[in-house]
């Protein structure tokens, strides 16, 4: 352990060197007015984010004036497969995008990329939808399961997406042993069962299920002979005892009353 830090501490010191020096270049070439018209202060503090990739886990840690690092928050994370291995290494933070495409066509929430193709996200959704989760993922969350990209919960991606500025340090490495001085979080299963599963469980979405304890009302819209009659007639008690099982009545009531009444009459 000792070789690795003295290692991470290496990489980081001479990414910052080499980072600095490429700025200073930057700005000498621009005029003295452009340089002021250009500069923006982010005050959001300073963190060096430590991936392990061997155990899929994340340390942040929040970096004083004088370089002091202090641990504040543990992630737990799913990094590269074999074969697609998270590269080890000191990068930078420097592009960030709230929806994201990736490469097997599935998307990402809160993408931040730091090297190259490989970037912090939330795990794949099938669509651009937060509705969409890939459930199976999600529950490989504390393994190897990627293809490169470090996934996370939507909550841990969002934190990076909010709070670690552009040039943020970002050291990927290797210890089967230590999992950090915060140790490695517990990671949350969805039980295949559920009728939440294609949701986040850590999503603060104001429709998520796992807070509202039910799922957003999605209006049936078929026509008369995909009217699930009989399930929709054994959801409501009051319905059987005034229409029975009369499909015609049953659609007729739905259409009328039963959207307006917000009446569930699809399967999820």
């Amino acid at each position: 352990m000792k070789k690795f830090k003295i290692l991470a501490a290496g990489l980081l010191g001479i990414s910052m060197l080499l980072f600095s020096g490429s700025m200073a270049q930057v700005r000498a070439a621009e005029p003295a007015d452009m340089q002021t018209k250009n500069m923006i202060v982010d005050t959001r503090p300073d963190y060096v984010i430590y991936v392990n990739r061997t155990l899929n886990c994340i340390t942040v840690k929040q970096q004083a004036e004088d370089g002091t690092l202090t641990p504040v928050k543990a992630m737990v994370c799913s990094c590269g497969k074999e074969g697609n291995d998270t590269p080890e290494g000191a990068f930078q933070t420097y592009a960030y995008y709230e929806w994201r495409k990736m490469v097997d066509d599935t998307y990402g929430r809160y993408a931040v990329r730091f090297n190259g193709g490989i970037l912090f996200h939330s795990v794949p959704y099938v669509e651009e939808s937060p509705d969409t989760l890939e459930w199976e993922e999600y529950n490989k969350l504390g393994e190897n399961a990627s293809l490169g990209c470090v996934r996370l919960s939507v909550e841990d991606a969002k934190w990076i997406y909010d709070n670690c500025k552009p040039g943020t340090m970002v050291v990927v490495y290797s210890d089967s042993e230590n999992a950090g001085e915060l140790g490695k979080p517990n990671a949350v299963k969805i039980e295949g069962t559920s009728p939440f599963r294609t949701w986040d469980p850590t999503d603060r979405d104001v429709n998520n299920p796992w807070i509202t304890g039910q799922l957003p009302y999605v209006p049936f819209t078929g026509t008369i002979e995909e009217f699930d009659y009989a399930a929709y007639v054994d959801r409501y008690p009051d319905l059987k005892e005034a229409f029975g099982y009369d499909r015609e009545a049953l659609y007729e009531h739905y259409m009328t009353r039963g959207v307006d009444e917000k009446r569930i009459a699809v399967s999820y």
